[in-house]
């Protein structure tokens, strides 16, 4: 609670009573010497007590916390008393709370108010009675063949559909569309680090990508996702990312997605670009770092390969890293001069991890360069944290949602660590894990210089071949 910006307030007999005030420690928040809240309105009735209030997004009062993009958390507390006076105000006790929300977000959720096409309609993609492992992660893959739809379509929303009580199960379902058939002898349903299937069969593109604490999203009126055409996907490939940390073994899910289609085509197709840290456990984040910087990093080369004259437009972004994470960012450049960023979220929530609308859209093309970049505070890891698929290994990626679709699919680099002679014969992963003391500052200069100095492998990814490119480079930018 220390160091909140505050709003007290109640009703009491007709009159409404209501301060701006500020939480110096875990009592009574003083009041503002400035009152920069503004009452709009204030009633109750049997059942609620509602107040509609105004303020600036920054009022420059060191007493206030000012409004910014990306995720605010909110608490709140509440009593079924009225207080006698201002200055007798009581403990809330236990009825408190806190919440994530986008204030200053386009909403996307399914509370918005759309409307639907007349010819709308459905498909789910829904897990099968999944007994999940009693294991702390799964990865669990099932492979859908797309309806004969009778000619194109677009998608033009998706939602989670959660089996209830398993909210907090589901980490991320992404849904991969992929080239090619699904042949009748092609398992349907299994753990993905056992089947091949996805690599072998192309399933590089994201379709839909939703994470813990997402809504329903919905398209802009221009863009739609397209399935029916000779050109499109001819299965899908779900990825359920089960979290289960207490290793339950009880747990049977028929969570998985809908998405809403329609024949009224829209301006463009959509897709999807996943930039980042690739995947693996060279991503490695010392212990006992209050703020420590991952950078991913998707090159001019890679942009212009995949790309070529044409350019893309993003109109949305879901940033994803893991428990670690509290700043994420994705940077964008065109010819070497930074721009403002694509998107950024300076109080990153894993919770509530949600497809953003962008204020406006943002055009990438040839020249152009991109790099994602997360903090993480791992002050109370013991031991190095490395990147992976468990929610307690870490991610670096954002998801870039644009059109017109492009065969570009994937844009992610690893850092290749300079060995020092002293660890000569032995792997990074090793050195990091068995024989460094990260008690020692001296330790953390030292790796501090080592990701200074050390080039990155890119990972230029396309469909079915059509882009796979891998380089090597230095990267030294300075921040926007």
């Amino acid at each position: 609670m220390k160091s909140s910006d505050v709003i007290i307030g109640w009703v009491k007999d007709g009159q409404v009573h209501f301060a701006d005030r500020h939480a110096e420690g875990h009592f009574l928040p003083a009041k503002d010497s400035s009152q920069d809240w503004s009452l709009l309105s204030g009633q109750e009735n049997g059942q609620y007590t509602v107040l509609k209030v105004a303020r600036k997004l920054d009022t420059c009062d060191d007493q206030d916390v000012p409004i910014m993009p990306g995720t605010t958390r909110v608490i709140f507390a509440y009593s079924p008393n009225d207080p006698a006076s201002d200055d007798t105000i009581s403990y809330h006790g236990s009825t408190r709370g806190t919440k994530s929300v986008l204030l200053l977000d386009p909403p996307t959720s399914d509370k918005q108010t759309i409307n639907l096409p007349s010819d709308v309609k459905t498909l789910e993609f829904t897990n099968r009675n999944v007994s999940v492992p009693s294991t702390d992660t799964t990865y669990w893959c099932t492979a859908w063949k797309i309806p004969d739809l009778g000619g194109k379509h677009h998608m033009i929303r998706y939602e989670p559909v959660i089996q209830p009580g398993h909210e907090r199960l589901l980490h991320h379902i992404i849904l991969y569309y992929c080239e090619g058939s699904l042949g009748d002898n092609e398992p349907s349903a299994f753990q993905c680090n056992q089947n091949p299937l996805k690599r072998a069969n192309h399933c590089q593109h994201v379709f839909v990508a939703w994470a813990i604490g997402g809504k329903a999203f919905n398209y802009p009126s221009h863009v739609g996702f397209s399935l029916g055409s000779s050109g499109d996907p001819g299965y899908f490939l779900m990825e359920t990312h089960y979290d289960n940390p207490s290793m339950r073994a009880d747990f049977v899910d028929d969570s998985g997605l809908r998405v809403y289609l329609t024949r009224q085509l829209r301006q463009h197709d959509g897709g999807v670009l996943m930039a980042g840290v690739h995947v693996d456990a060279y991503q490695i984040i010392p212990p006992y770092e209050p703020s420590f910087l991952s950078t991913g990093y998707c090159d001019t080369a890679c942009i212009a390969e995949g790309l070529g004259d044409n350019e893309i437009h993003v109109f949305a972004n879901v940033l994803h890293a893991h428990l670690l994470g509290t700043k994420l960012r994705t940077r964008h450049f065109r010819n070497g001069v930074e721009l403002p960023p694509v998107q950024e979220d300076n109080n990153y929530d894993f919770d509530y991890q949600e497809a953003r609308m962008l204020e406006s859209e943002r055009t990438i093309k040839k020249g152009d360069s991109l790099m994602v970049e997360c903090e993480y505070d791992s002050t109370q890891r013991t031991t190095v944290t490395h990147g992976g698929l468990s929610s307690r290994e870490e991610m670096c990626l954002s998801f870039l949602i644009y059109y017109p679709r492009n065969q570009l699919s994937q844009c992610t680099s690893r850092m290749l660590y300079v060995i020092p002679d002293q660890f000569s014969g032995h792997s990074a992963i090793n050195i990091v894990d068995h024989r460094l003391d990260w008690t020692d500052p001296k330790t953390h200069e030292g790796f501090n210089h080592t990701l200074a100095t050390s080039p990155h492998a890119q990972a230029c990814l396309g469909s079915q071949g059509q882009l796979q490119v891998y380089r090597l480079f230095c990267r030294h930018t300075k921040q926007y």
